[in-house]
């Protein structure tokens, strides 16, 4: 619009000078002043030739390049009487429909992801070009224990306030990993990128396999349970019945010869007890039955298990601290596999601790849940990772099952819970909700 005025304002301008001129002439000679005058019918008619074939395309182009500058695709330019002018016109008019086209269908294809990646099973997290965290979908929210993506957007993975972010930050691209938590749920985690403006912009799949895992474990170790229970037992039953009846032959006979030996019979009879137990203890954890569900109250079960294992704790000069929430709340649990999971894990804590420590068992509202904490000796890095693995034990004389219960039992009623050690506090974590 400004070449539009600034062009007719010289037109005007070297018109009125040119008639000006004519008019100096007209009384002296009106020749000259018919000869200007015809120059400026000329130049009048010359600039509106010019203002038609060059300043209103050239001012028609301005103005789709301000609706490119606007991204306003939804305009076309009409056409003026020029040829070349219109060949631009008509460039122009098809690029702006191919843009508006292209638009429309990254728009379409941008939605279409959007609803995908809310959608699916899997989380995923989206990282800015500087990998700081710039979405999570409703997937990877719960199974980071998200509630609020605002508490980690901008955050980069490692400063991220969540149980994984380490283990994450530490995936290089291509990287397809299984990673574990506190709790032994297991994730398979993909680092990946797509391209972006030039760059890549990565993301991160997370994937939960726990149930997977726990599927596969508990199928081959049942066979091997069933196998080894069949031939230990035969074996256990028919040494035990003899070493019994040689035990027996020992004391009637008398001979002092052969009250060295009878110590040693004793012994082995004792040891074969003692697989005998471990068997049937095993066999025990294979044939876990379904959780009968009902309502129980928290603060009830609690004060249960207290009662069973505060005299050992005692014994044991271990004080048992209980810290209950004034309101009480209902839980839907099997109250006897709960009871049981509860009691193992008391045992465990006390049986770290062995003497001289505090055990505390807490309740909380938001989210609920109940903590028992001990301050013995803690986790090692090393067996954290191998916590809840069948048959994995830290104890000198433990058989590895008892955390195999409790995990089973747990996911069985599908709470969640860890187990990690902080600022010099063991920490079994199990969620109700």
């Amino acid at each position: 619009m400004k070449s539009k005025w600034f062009f007719w304002i010289i037109v005007v301008f070297i018109t009125g000078i040119l008639t000006g001129i004519g008019f100096l002439f007209f009384r002296n000679d009106p020749v000259p002043f018919w000869i200007i005058q015809c120059i400026v019918i000329a130049s009048v008619i010359l600039s509106s030739l010019i203002y038609r074939k060059l300043i209103r395309p050239y001012n028609i182009l301005l103005s789709g390049m301000q609706l490119l500058k606007e991204q306003d695709f939804s305009t076309h330019l009409r056409p003026v009487k020029n040829k070349e002018a219109n060949q631009l016109i008509e460039i122009f008019n098809r690029m702006i429909s191919q843009l508006r086209n292209e638009r429309s269908m990254v728009r379409e294809k941008n939605h279409f992801l959007d609803l995908l990646i809310k959608a699916s099973p899997q989380g995923i997290i989206i990282l800015d070009f500087n990998k700081q965290i710039s979405d999570i979908n409703p997937a990877g929210m719960k199974l980071l224990n998200i509630n609020n993506l605002s508490s980690v957007k901008g955050c980069t993975l490692n400063k991220a306030p969540f149980e994984l972010a380490d283990s994450l930050a530490a995936l290089k691209s291509g990287d397809d990993v299984i990673i574990r938590s506190s709790g032994m749920t297991a994730y398979r985690c993909i680092r990946s990128s797509f391209m972006d403006q030039g760059f890549d912009h990565p993301f991160i799949l997370i994937e939960e396999l726990t149930h997977e895992f726990i599927k596969i474990e508990k199928d081959s170790y049942e066979r091997i349970i069933r196998m080894m229970s069949h031939e230990v037992n035969n074996s256990v039953g028919a040494i035990g019945a003899t070493l019994n009846v040689v035990s027996d032959i020992i004391r009637l006979d008398g001979k002092e010869e052969w009250q060295d030996v009878l110590p040693a019979v004793e012994a082995s009879f004792e040891r074969c007890g003692n697989l005998a137990h471990f068997i049937k203890n095993l066999a025990h954890v294979v044939k876990i039955p379904e959780p009968s569900l009902s309502d129980i109250s928290l603060n009830e079960l609690i004060r249960s298990v207290d009662a069973l294992t505060r005299i050992e704790c005692q014994n044991r000069n271990i004080r048992l601290v209980l810290s209950l929430t004034e309101q009480d709340h209902t839980i839907y649990a099997d109250g006897i596999q709960l009871e049981q999971v509860l009691v193992n894990i008391i045992k465990n804590a006390y049986e770290a601790i062995e003497k001289d420590g505090e055990i505390r068992i807490i309740t909380q509202t938001s989210p609920l849940s109940v903590t028992i904490e001990d301050n013995g000796p803690g986790i090692s890095a090393e067996a954290k990772q191998k916590l809840f693995t069948p048959f994995f034990t830290t104890k000198k004389s433990g058989q590895g099952i008892g955390l195999m219960f409790v995990r089973d039992v747990l996911i069985n009623h599908h709470f969640k819970f860890s187990l990690d050690t902080e600022n010099g506090w063991t920490k079994f974590k199990i969620f109700f909700e």
